[in-house]
């Protein structure tokens, strides 16, 4: 503090001395003009004065004197000066952490010339308006046609890959992409080259990488790396070139590893749609212009291949950063960002209504020292100025530390969600840039005003004589700034009782989702999750690998049964499809969007579901080759085709064309019943299985029920050593119990920490809300000093000055209370799609928070309260 306090001086001498140097020059020059023309002197002086207003030093010397005399001010008030920076680095700190998180993932551009890049999708001329991707063939013929508007268009298609760094195989997410992707979006290289053409196209067998810059610091960030290989799917791939450090692509999360697009063996057909394409406006091109030239492709398109082409047109958006999604554009992204930054806000309100109570508590103390300031010629615009230099100081103490405070909870935050992903992905680092640094900025200009300014103009309009004689105990009978604390005490509790409110909303919700049951007993269950292609083995060896775990496994003691599936419950992934019956006019019409999984026999019967009609899939429908197609679905299905009971015998057909076995029919031979498969669906989502021999995926997961006698932490170890025994090669992604993968998939993981963060806000807010009670409470037991004082003497017991004091202070928070339960209300109505298991109207949370809050705001008002008992009547007299 001293050293701050010594370079204040020297920058006011400094100021002060270069305009003594500026007004001598300016006198000489003066003087000069004089003795040269005297009739013009005293345009001289106009012209000096205009020059020295024009200049500023008189300016800059009086906002050093501001800030000299605002840090003395300060300096000799540690109490007060501590609390209020506390209470501001609280308040601006959760808005630059938010902030931080943000601008990470929602603001900052991930690639050169933003406003130059759209995403490229075709969109179903249908009512729904479906969007789907391109295909490599559509994508060359698109990229040749529309040369006029774009300066060039890439390719990319999403996969899943399972990267060894060193330490084993783990799945990881990649892109396959064409030559051109790092060039069209201006995406630099740390290291090494882009592909080349040759490389990319669908057949070339190039087992070439591209990795990420994280990826590259996990392997020691070796810079001879370029031309050495790394495992992916078990084989090697030569490593030619290394991402930029923050470079994701075009979403976050992005990939670890990059692809040329050869490996991707599901495009070389027409009507495979599986390509994401952006393209690069030209910069003598206005972007309205792209919509026209790509309905011409479209038609163009349709016309030469109705087949693949047929009911779709082609436009263009500005792409996702979240979302692998075509045309989902950045609405979403943009109301993301409004609502997680509404929270910290209300919280940096509440920060800056306690610091108004605080500072018109120590301006009505320093009532007599502004009077006195006033009456010697200090105007009320420079009183008021003074004041507010106070409150900037004290703001950006504030964000100082509220900067450190962010720093630590944004990298514990993200420390603590990467190893529980369910793949290794590149999340942009949450740096401080200019947008955060210009939002600090703005942060505490915004506090320091919003505290500050009306307590410094109401503190400066009263009367100066009437200041100068009044005394302390009179004042008790102006009630006016006790009025305006009390009002501002009630903003504080509303709004923290909002806080809290949701909080607790969040809490509930995320206990709820822990508890939540799939529709099937998730005791004594043990999965293992299995990807052949991560040791390299192809579909004949993967299939092989999958039913010889499955056998033995069903001859290990303690298992009751065991099967295989290509999904479980709240995994956070799964695969759908539009099924239909496969006969009828109206087919397209009555389609239903279901949850797809391929599965192993005796699937439900290790779940615990029983077959509602039916039978089970067969050993032979394991093996690929069965004569016919056949399909499993749930009751929920069933019912949406609108065939309930009647259903085994049925052909339903799956309608999107880019599957392998699109429109083929399947006969439907059982019903079971229907499972929860995310927390995400307001109502159990229609689910259709397939069996084991009609599709292959690569990776599976294990499911095992044990029987009664043997726990399943044990069984854990037994079926990791069955897994090896089978094939040390077998790469085990993940081996817990059913119940543990509950409580730590990534679903719930959302939903709790979106209640860790809601929840700190609340209890920020309560904190911020009782000091100020406590202050009020304080001000108000400080001013009314005589009058307790004189009750004393005259026999009032001292329980009834603290009931009187508590009542008082009761009254205050009940009404914020009453405020703020109607704000919690329309907040749980606003969040209820964001909740689960949760009633926008929860009584628990709208009879627990306020309960809470009361019982604080009473703590706070009880301190005050018993001081005022205390009151020595013969000091009270005597005092001012």
């Amino acid at each position: 503090m001293g050293i701050i306090g010594e370079w204040l001086r020297r920058l006011g001498f400094l100021l002060r001395r270069r305009a003594m140097e500026d007004d001598l020059r300016r006198e000489m020059e003066a003087h000069r003009a004089m003795m040269a023309d005297p009739r013009g002197f005293g345009n001289t002086l106009r012209l000096r004065d205009e020059a020295r207003d024009a200049w500023g030093w008189r300016w800059l010397e009086t906002l050093a004197q501001d800030t000299r005399f605002a840090w003395r001010t300060l300096r000799r008030s540690p109490g007060f000066t501590l609390t209020a920076i506390i209470t501001l680095a609280f308040g601006i700190g959760v808005n630059i952490g938010m902030l931080r998180v943000v601008n990470g993932l929602l603001l900052r551009p991930l690639y050169e010339r933003p406003e130059q890049i759209l995403e490229v999708y075709a969109r179903s001329t249908t009512p729904d308006g479906g969007a789907r991707g391109l295909s490599y063939p559509n994508y060359l013929d698109l990229r040749e046609g529309t040369q006029t508007v774009f300066a060039d268009l890439a390719a990319s298609s999403f996969l899943f890959v399972g990267v060894d760094a060193g330490d084993g195989p783990r799945r990881a997410m990649a892109l396959a992409v064409t030559a051109n992707y790092f060039e069209v979006l201006g995406g630099r290289l740390a290291l090494g080259r882009p592909f080349v053409p040759s490389e990319v196209r669908p057949g070339a067998d190039a087992r070439l990488a591209i990795i990420s810059h994280r990826l590259w610091q996990q392997r020691g960030a070796d810079p001879t790396i370029i031309g050495r290989p790394v495992r992916i799917n078990g084989d090697p791939f030569t490593v030619v070139g290394v991402a930029a450090e923050g470079f994701t692509g075009t979403s976050i999360p992005g990939p670890e590893v990059w692809l040329p697009l050869g490996a991707d063996d599901r495009l070389s057909a027409r009507d495979s749609h599986e390509l994401a394409v952006i393209g690069r406006v030209r910069a003598d091109v206005p972007v309205e212009n792209v919509g026209p030239a790509l309905a011409t492709s479209a038609r163009r398109l349709e016309q030469a291949f109705p087949d693949a082409n047929g009911g779709f047109t082609l436009t263009a958006s500005p792409p996702s950063r979240l979302l692998f999604m075509p045309g989902s554009g950045s609405a979403i992204t943009a109301l993301l960002a409004i609502l997680l930054m509404v929270m910290p806000a209300i919280v940096l309100l509440v920060a800056c209504l306690n610091l108004a109570d605080l500072l018109l508590a120590r301006g009505h103390i320093r009532r007599q020292e502004l009077a006195i300031r006033s009456s010697l010629g200090g105007g009320r615009w420079r009183i008021t100025r003074q004041l507010l230099t106070e409150g900037m100081l004290l703001a950006f103490a504030g964000a100082a530390a509220g900067t450190v405070l962010s720093s630590w909870a944004t990298d514990a935050v993200m420390a603590s969600i990467r190893p529980v992903l369910p793949v290794a992905l590149s999340l942009p680092a949450l740096d401080i840039d200019w947008r955060v640094i210009a939002g600090t900025v703005g942060f505490s200009m915004a506090a320091s005003l919003v505290f500050g300014a009306w307590p410094a103009w109401s503190l400066t309009s009263r009367a100066v004589v009437s200041d100068l004689k009044r005394h302390i105990g009179e004042e008790g009978r102006q009630p006016g700034g006790i009025r305006i604390g009390k009002a501002l005490v009630v903003c504080q509790v509303a709004l923290s009782l909002l806080l809290l409110a949701t909080g607790g909303l969040f809490l509930m919700s995320a206990i709820s989702a822990a508890s939540a049951q799939p529709g099937f007993d998730l005791d004594g269950g043990v999965l293992a999750e299995v990807d052949a292609s991560l040791a390299g083995y192809g579909e004949t060896r993967g299939r092989q690998l999958q039913l010889a775990l499955v056998d033995r496994l069903r001859a290990v003691p303690g298992v009751e049964a065991a099967s295989i599936g290509s999904s479980f419950p709240f995994n956070g992934f799964g695969d759908s499809r539009l099924v239909a019956p496969a006969s009828g006019a109206d087919a397209q019409s009555r389609s239903v969007d279901a949850v797809f999984a391929v599965v192993g026999r005796d699937y439900a019967r290790v779940l615990g579901l029983p077959l509602l009609t039916g039978r089970d899939f067969s050993d032979a429908e394991m093996l690929p080759g069965s004569a016919e197609r056949v399909a499993i679905v749930d009751d929920a299905l069933a019912q949406r085709l609108g065939v309930g009971t009647n259903a085994v015998g049925q052909l339903i057909q799956f309608l999107d064309e880019e599957a392998s076995d699109a429109k083929q029919s399947l006969r439907v031979i059982g019903v079971v019943p229907t499972i929860n498969h995310s927390l995400g669906n307001a109502r159990p989502f229609p689910h259709v299985y397939v069996p084991l021999g009609q599709r292959y995926e690569s990776a599976m997961t294990l499911h095992i029920r044990t029987s009664g006698t043997v726990a399943e932490r044990t069984m854990l170890g037994t079926v990791g050593r069955v897994i090896r025994d089978v094939d040390p090669r077998a790469p085990v992604l993940r081996l817990t119990t059913w119940r543990d993968h509950l409580d730590t998939g990534i679903e719930v993981l959302m939903f709790r920490t979106g209640a860790r963060v809601f929840s700190a806000f609340g209890v920020i807010a309560l904190l911020l809300a009782v000091i100020g009670v406590y202050g009020v409470k304080s001000y108000v037991v400080s001013r009314r000093t005589r009058e307790f004082g004189i009750r004393i003497a005259t026999g009032a017991q001292p329980r009834a000055l603290l009931w009187q004091v508590l009542r008082e202070g009761s009254r205050t928070t009940a009404i914020g209370i009453g405020i703020g339960l109607l704000l919690a209300v329309g907040a749980g109505q606003f969040l209820q799609g964001m909740l689960y298991g949760v009633r926008s109207v929860e009584p628990l949370v709208l009879a627990g928070a306020p309960l809470i809050l009361f019982a604080a705001s009473l703590l706070a008002s009880f301190i005050p309260a018993v001081r005022a008992t205390r009151v020595d009547p013969t000091v009270a007299l005597r005092s001012e």
